[in-house]
């Protein structure tokens, strides 16, 4: 079947909408809402570890390791990621781990482009 353009229009409403909840979670102090907007964040962009890992990597040992290593470590990190995700989505209400500090670190695949 052949996406339509009702069917991409969906899907860019979807990434949209996940950028727009999980955005305020970046950048603040850990809380309830903040672990649900991070679940979300991590259920719905598990996918972007791939180039987080590569430019993590590449950014810390050189290109070649991160084309190879990086590359395969995104890999392995995506179920990883989403995993996490639904955890923290739904469990939101119970302050684990403590404070409701994230699982993973960068808490969310898009925050690898934050670090230095």
């Amino acid at each position: 079947m052949k996406p339509t353009l009702s069917h991409r229009l969906f899907a860019a409403g979807l990434l949209l909408a996940a950028a727009l909840v999980a955005a305020p979670a970046f950048c603040r102090a850990q809380d309830m809402e903040s672990k649900i907007q991070r679940g979300f964040a991590n259920m719905m962009g598990g996918i972007v570890e791939i180039p987080g890992c590569v430019s993590d990597v590449t950014r810390k040992k050189g290109p070649l390791m991160g084309f190879s290593v990086g590359l395969l470590k995104g890999f392995g990190m995506v179920p990883v990621r989403t995993a996490v995700g639904l955890f923290e989505f739904f469990t939101f209400f119970v302050p684990v781990p403590a404070n409701y500090d994230p699982v993973l670190k960068p808490p969310t695949a898009f925050n690898y482009w934050d670090e230095e």
